[in-house]
C-alpha cells in the first residue's frame, strides 16, 4: 500500500510522538507511598510474664506438667514438703496448669482436662473440694488462666470459647468480661497487682482490671 506524502507525515509524527510518551514513562520516577509507622509492641508488664510463685507461710507451691502434679516446697531450705495428684489426678492435655492462692489462703488448681478447678489442702495437699460452673466450661480443656478471689468467686480465661468471665461461688455467671479473645491460650495472662485483677490479650491488644470487690 503507498501512502501519500501527507499521510507519510502524520504516520511517522505518530510514531515519534509515542516513542517520545515511552522514554516519558519510561524515565519518570513511581511515587513513594509513604507507609504508616508500625505499632508499638503490646507487651503486658513483667509481673504478667512471670507472675509470682503462691507463697503461704513456710511454705511455696508449684505444678509439675511433667509429672502433672501440684507440689509445696520448704521456702527456707528448698525441700519437697508434699506432692499432690489431686482427687483422681490432674488431666492436663496442653500446656495450661494454671495454679492460684486465694486472699482467704485456699489453694486453687486448675484440672483443665477435667473443666474444674480443684481445692488442695496447703499444708498436706490432700483434696477438699472441687468447683465447676453451673454451664461448664466447653473447649476441650479449660480454664487455662484463672484468679481466686476471696468469697469463692473467680475469674477465668478459656480458649475455644474465648471467654473472659467472673462466676459466683454457686458456679453461676455473673460478668462477662470479653467474648472475643484470640484464639491462642499463649496470649493470654492473668495476674493480680494490690487489689486488682489485670487480664491480658496481646493479639487483641486488650486489657481488662477487675476489682476484687467488682465495682470496677
Amino acid at each position: 500500500m503507498k501512502l501519500s506524502n501527507r499521510e507519510r507525515i502524520f504516520f511517522f509524527g505518530g510514531l515519534f510522538a509515542l516513542g517520545i510518551l515511552g522514554v516519558f514513562l519510561f524515565r519518570r520516577k513511581p511515587r513513594l507511598r509513604a507507609l504508616p509507622p508500625p505499632e508499638p509492641p503490646f507487651t503486658p508488664p513483667d509481673a504478667a510474664l512471670h507472675p509470682p510463685v503462691p507463697q503461704l507461710g513456710a511454705l511455696r507451691f508449684s505444678v509439675d506438667r511433667k509429672k502433672k502434679t501440684v507440689c509445696a516446697h520448704d521456702v527456707a531450705t528448698g525441700d519437697l514438703v508434699w506432692e499432690s495428684s489431686g482427687e483422681d489426678r490432674f488431666i492436663i492435655p496442653g500446656a495450661a496448669f494454671p495454679i492460684d492462692l486465694s486472699p482467704d489462703g485456699e489453694l486453687w488448681v486448675a484440672n483443665v482436662g477435667r473443666k474444674r478447678l480443684e481445692r488442695l489442702d496447703p499444708q498436706t495437699g490432700r483434696f477438699i473440694a472441687s468447683w465447676q460452673p453451673t454451664e461448664p466450661f466447653g473447649g476441650c480443656c479449660n480454664p487455662v488462666r484463672f484468679a481466686a478471689l476471696a468469697g469463692g468467686r473467680f475469674v477465668t480465661m478459656e480458649k475455644g470459647t474465648r471467654l473472659a468471665r467472673i462466676y459466683a461461688p454457686s458456679g453461676a455467671l455473673e460478668r462477662e468480661i470479653s467474648t472475643d479473645l484470640s484464639f491462642s491460650e499463649h496470649d493470654y495472662y492473668l495476674y493480680r497487682e494490690k487489689r486488682v485483677i489485670h487480664l491480658y490479650d496481646v493479639a487483641r491488644r486488650s486489657h481488662w482490671k477487675v476489682n476484687y470487690d467488682f465495682d470496677a
